[in-house]
């Protein structure tokens, strides 16, 4: 089960997402935090760098703390994600602590699958800036 495809940052549930969130169909394996005794499955369907969101049997409680293991094609764990928002089985979560290497993991998926058109909307961080009194250009940080 695997398919992957680009959204926009939206502007909905007062949600307002600067990173772009892609959709994607996996399986996810969650646990509240701190504990074994409540482990469900669910489907991720569609991810960022900054959360997610999920389908599951499982009810969910705006506000619980999870621990959450994507299973991209390296699994990655989150340690601590928050269900932000719930809709029937449908479910936001918002991630609260990344490791640096699964973060590295996580943006290495979304890299992947951003479309061109996402690229081409992402500011650029270095600019060529040709030196007047120099016959050489350098790179300029942009801020």
């Amino acid at each position: 089960m695997s398919s992957v495809t680009a959204q926009q940052p939206r502007q909905s549930r007062a949600d307002q997402r600067q990173t772009y969130r892609i959709t994607v169909t996996r399986r996810l394996q969650f646990a509240q935090r701190h504990t074994t005794s409540r482990i469900g499955k669910a489907i991720l369907l569609d991810l960022s760098d900054s959360g997610c969101c999920l389908e599951s049997k499982n009810s969910l409680t705006v506000g619980e703390r999870l621990a959450l293991i994507l299973a991209l094609p390296q699994p990655v764990l989150i340690t601590d994600a928050q269900v932000v928002w719930g809709d029937g089985s449908r479910y936001g979560l918002s991630f609260a602590r990344v490791s640096p290497l699964e973060r590295s993991r996580l943006r290495r998926f979304l890299w992947k699958h951003l479309p061109d058109a996402a690229m081409s909307d992402l500011l650029p961080l270095f600019a060529t800036v040709e030196e007047p009194h120099h016959s050489h250009t350098r790179l300029q940080i942009l801020r």
